[in-house]
C-alpha cells in the first residue's frame, strides 16, 4: 500500500501539472514495481486511478470544486465540495439552515456507515441557528446529549439508535453579525 501511496503522490504532481493545459485531454500512466496510476486532466478537471496489481484500487476526481476518491470495492468512499452547493447526499436529519450560504461540505461513505461535515454562513445569531437544530432534532428523533453555550461559541449534540445517528451543530459569532456555523454527524 505505501507504493501505491508513492505513486498516487507522484501522479498528483502530474495531473497538477497537467492543469493548466488546454481543452484537449492529456493522459498520463506511471506505471512502478508495485502498481500503475493513470491520470486524465483537461485543464477543467482531473481524474486519476491507482491499483498496486493486487487488491489496492482506488480513484480520485475533481470537477470545479468537487472532489471524489473511491475505494474499488465500493466500501470507501470520500466526497468534498467546496463549491458552495448542497448536491452532495447527507441524512435526512442533516439540513443547512434556512438561508445559510454553504462554504464545503464533506461526506465519508463505508462499510460501517456515513459520517461528515458542512460549514456555511448565516445572518442568524448562533442562538438562533442552534435552536433551529434542536427542534430540528428532536423532529427526527434524535435526543440531546450536550448543550454549551460559551458566549460567542454554542455548542449542541444529540444522538439515536445507541448513538447510530449524531449530529453536533457549532454556531460561532462572525464579525458581521451573524454566524459560522459546523455540522458534523455520523449515521451506522
Amino acid at each position: 500500500m505505501r507504493h501505491v501511496l508513492t505513486i498516487a503522490t507522484a501522479a498528483a504532481c502530474l495531473a497538477l501539472a497537467a492543469c493548466d493545459q488546454n481543452s484537449k485531454s492529456n493522459d498520463v500512466t506511471v506505471k512502478g514495481q508495485n502498481g500503475t496510476v493513470t491520470i486524465s486532466a483537461n485543464g477543467q478537471n482531473f481524474t486519476m486511478k491507482a491499483s498496486d496489481d493486487k487488491n489496492a484500487n482506488f480513484s480520485m476526481s475533481a470537477n470545479g470544486n468537487h472532489f471524489t476518491m473511491k475505494a474499488s470495492d465500493g466500501k470507501q468512499n470520500v466526497e468534498i465540495n467546496a463549491a458552495g452547493g448542497t448536491n452532495t447526499k447527507t441524512p435526512d436529519f442533516v439540513a443547512v439552515y434556512p438561508g445559510g450560504k454553504v462554504q464545503t461540505v464533506t461526506v465519508n461513505s463505508g462499510k460501517d456507515g456515513n459520517a461528515g461535515s458542512l460549514s456555511f454562513q448565516t445572518s442568524a445569531s448562533p442562538a438562533a441557528v442552534i435552536a433551529w437544530y434542536k427542534e430540528k432534532a428532536s423532529n427526527e428523533g434524535l435526543e440531546k446529549a450536550v448543550d454549551m453555550d460559551m458566549g460567542a461559541t454554542t455548542m449542541f449534540t444529540a444522538h439515536a439508535d445507541s448513538d447510530k445517528k449524531t449530529l453536533q451543530v457549532i454556531a460561532a459569532s462572525s464579525g458581521a453579525g451573524g454566524a459560522q456555523v459546523q455540522v458534523n454527524w455520523s449515521a451506522k
